[in-house]
Formats: C-alpha cells, sequence, structure tokens
C-alpha cells in the first residue's frame, strides 16, 4: 500500500482535531482537511485547551493539529496532556504543532516524542498533504530506533530495569542523534538510583541537542532532588527562554529564582506572565512576590527607579492581594519615599479600606517620617494594637513617639514585645 492510500485509510478511520485560539485560522485548516478528503463531520474545532481536553475525552482522536500558541497553555502542553493521560495507549495518535517561525520549530524538534510533526506558516495544501504523508505512515510503520524504544519503555514500566537499560544501549547506534534514547537511558538509571549516571545520560543527550526537553525535564528533577537549587535554576531558566510557558512551570521559576536571589530575571518572567491568557491564583501570588522581593532587592541597592517599576507591576496586576501593596508602601516609606507609598493607597481593592493591610498601610504613611505628631501616633498605634493588628513598622513608629514623649516605662513594653515577635529584625535597645 501506498503512502497516499495510508493517509487516506487512517483519515477514515479517527476523527480530526483542530486547535487554534483564532476562528479564522481554525476555519483555514478545516478547509484544508475536507479539500485532502477528510468527511466534515470527522474533524472538530476547539479554541482553547480546556475546550480541547472535552472533545479529546468524549471523541476517538486520531490527528490533533494544534497552534503553537492555544488559551489555556500552549500545543505543548496540549500534547503532553493527551500522551500522558488522555490516549497513553494510542501509539498511532498523530499530534502536529502549527508553527509560525524557525524559533518555534526548535522547540518542536526539541520536544521530541511529544510533537510528531510540525507546519509552518503558511502553509499551502500540498505541504500539509505532504506533511501528513510522512507523519502518518511513520507513525503505522515507525522506525527501528522508535521500535527498540517502545520495547525498552515497556520493560521499564514493567520495572525490568537492567533489560530496559541494555535495549536503550542497543538502541543509541540506530540514531545520529540519540538524544531520546539516553533520555531513557537516564531515566532508567535515575530509578535505579544511579543518578551520577543519570546525570551523565541527560547531559550527552544534551551534547546531540542543548534544549531537549525530556533530557532538560531529567537536569531537573536530579537537581531538585539534591536540592541544588543553582544548578536546577539554571535549567529551568533555559527551559523558559526555548519553550512555551505555562502557569505551574512558571510558578516553579519564579520560586527558584526566589530562592536563587536571581532577582534580575524577575522583569522578564513578568513578560511571560502578561502574555499567559490564563493566570491561576497561585501564580498571580508567585509573580508578585517575585516582583517584590526584586523590587525591594533594587530599594537596598539604591537603585529606587528600578524597584518603583516592579512595584508598579504588581499595583498593575497583583493587587487583588493588598498585602503587596502593604508591603510596598513598608518599604517606601522605610526608605523615605513617602510620596511614592501614597499613590498605592488608591489602588487598595474595593472593599479592603477596613482591612489590616490598608489601615496599616494608612498608619505608616501618615506617621513614618512625621516628628510632629507623637501624640497622634500614639493614640492610633494603640487602636491598631487593640485591634490585634501587630506590625514590626507600626509597632516601632509607636515607641519612637512613646520615646519622644518620656513615656520611658510604657515604651520598654512594647520594645520587648517588637524583639519577641520579630527576632529576624533588627533588635530594639532598650531607652536608656
Amino acid at each position: 500500500m501506498d503512502k497516499k492510500q495510508l493517509v487516506q485509510d487512517y483519515l477514515s478511520q479517527y476523527s480530526v482535531l483542530i486547535v487554534d485560539k483564532n476562528s479564522s485560522s481554525r476555519n483555514r485548516l478545516l478547509k484544508v482537511m475536507v479539500d485532502l478528503g477528510t468527511k466534515r463531520h470527522m474533524i472538530h474545532t476547539a479554541g482553547s485547551m480546556s475546550e480541547a481536553e472535552v472533545i479529546l475525552k468524549s471523541n476517538t482522536i486520531g490527528l490533533v493539529l494544534s497552534d503553537y500558541f492555544v488559551s489555556g497553555g500552549s500545543g505543548f502542553d496540549l500534547f503532553k496532556m493527551v500522551r500522558s493521560s488522555i490516549s497513553p495507549e494510542n501509539k498511532k495518535l498523530c499530534l502536529i504543532l502549527v508553527t509560525s517561525n524557525i524559533s518555534q520549530t526548535a522547540v518542536a524538534k526539541a520536544a521530541e516524542e511529544d510533537v510528531d510533526s510540525f507546519i509552518i506558516k503558511p502553509y499551502t495544501l500540498q505541504s500539509i498533504q505532504e506533511n501528513l504523508l510522512s507523519t502518518i505512515s511513520t507513525k503505522i510503520q515507525p522506525s527501528a530506533y522508535i521500535v527498540k524504544i517502545e520495547e525498552g519503555k515497556a520493560l521499564l514500566e514493567a520495572g525490568d530495569y537492567r533489560k530496559a537499560l541494555g535495549v536503550f544501549e542497543a538502541a543509541l547506534p540506530m540514531h545520529q542523534r540519540p538524544s531520546l534514547a539516553l533520555f531513557y537511558m537516564g531515566q532508567t538509571q535515575y530509578l535505579m538510583t544511579e543518578q551520577s549516571q543519570a546525570l551523565g545520560k541527560y547531559n550527552k543527550g544534551l551534547s546531540y541537542n542543548s534544549i531537549h526537553f525530556k533530557c532538560l525535564v531529567g537536569l531537573y528533577e536530579i537537581f531538585m532532588k539534591d536540592k541544588k537549587y543553582v544548578e536546577a535554576y539554571q535549567v529551568v531558566k533555559k527551559v523558559a527562554k526555548y519553550f512555551p510557558a505555562n502557569p505551574d512551570r512558571l510558578t516553579q521559576i519564579i520560586r527558584l529564582a526566589i530562592v536563587t536571589e536571581n532577582y534580575e530575571d524577575m522583569e522578564s518572567y513578568y513578560e511571560i506572565f502578561t502574555q499567559l491568557d490564563e493566570r491561576n491564583a497561585e501564580l498571580i501570588n508567585y509573580i508578585g512576590a517575585g516582583l517584590y522581593v526584586a523590587g525591594r532587592w533594587y530599594m537596598l541597592e539604591g537603585q529606587a527607579n528600578k524597584a518603583l517599576l516592579l512595584f508598579e507591576k504588581i499595583a498593575v496586576s497583583c493587587s487583588e492581594f493588598s498585602k503587596f501593596l502593604r508591603a510596598i508602601v513598608s518599604t517606601l516609606v522605610e526608605h523615605k519615599h513617602t510620596s511614592d507609598a501614597e499613590k498605592y493607597m488608591s489602588r487598595f481593592p474595593a472593599g479592603s479600606m477596613d482591612g489590616e493591610d490598608y489601615v496599616v498601610s494608612e498608619y505608616l504613611i501618615k506617621y513614618y517620617s512625621s516628628q510632629s505628631d507623637a501624640g497622634g501616633a500614639i493614640k492610633h498605634g494603640m487602636e491598631l494594637y487593640n485591634r490585634n493588628i501587630r506590625d514590626y513598622n507600626c509597632l516601632k513608629v509607636m515607641v519612637d513617639a512613646m520615646v519622644k514623649e518620656g513615656m520611658k516605662d510604657k515604651a520598654e513594653v512594647y520594645i520587648k514585645e517588637l524583639n519577641r515577635l520579630y527576632p529576624d529584625r533588627v533588635q530594639i535597645q532598650a531607652v536608656s
């Protein structure tokens, strides 16, 4: 049977799913598939990850054509989901990424095994036909290299690690750039707790393809397990540079950037954040924390302008978490930027004016740098204290005001409270 007949037979058995957030792009691909002989009722379309997931679970899909960027993630994320949880047993399922530039095709190649092929825009009826001929025929009649890897994977899943390792090793000479075989050798050795050998296999795989996704993930897992966070961050930073972002991955990257104090990278992660179609509460919380920590670092380094830029990004994208606005106000008044701090009071969410974050911020702006109204600072500070509100800067302002007013004994009580509640902050000395 020739390749063209193989494709026609394949498309007569399975439905097709086209995923693109742009409706005109979906319709264009739909027309191409109809022109290739696919029955219209066998073609489904989706504009987002969630829509695609529903279709995939309720239909026998044999071919997925997905744009690189998809609402709720990316075509790359969609394919990983299909492979891992929706159709892991369907070895003939074809997943084709529709890309718009050369860098995206490099990602498609590096996502070996998750992406079967890619189509570059602008495409023609002939180019898609040729791609499908090659991709589907390869799926139906896989190379000896892929057959050998599948054999090794079956042994790996069965727990026969030694035999699996031998099969993957036998696959190495079957391909000029055997990154995938090296990845599975690394996975096997990782499961055998031979971590240094696994590390070597992942690095060897990366020597053939420096952005091979599975090998990068393998390295990341080892470094995280060994708590080598600096090394793990360098790996995940490369993943962020080359692979389309999703909320879970970006959250991991931001967390590691904070842990490893790579504050200067935070602005680039914010740009990635703004390009995501969907941002969950956890990610918003992490990007807010990352931007704040970076801004505070810039402030301590004497680069107030850079800090103010990051704080403004928090106000734009993360103000639903009023704790960040409070932290910004506290930092700004500490560094004598009270006029800048005042601007953030209008950014608090509606209905939060009676909340702790707002009243603490209001207090600090009014009294932190004021030397004239010590009585007001004490009275207002005690009101907050009696509401069970504890804030380092608020207590410090109140203590300073008590000292100024000659209330030495009362100040001593709250100095002890300060030092007990905040042992990691600068200890306040007793009044002499």
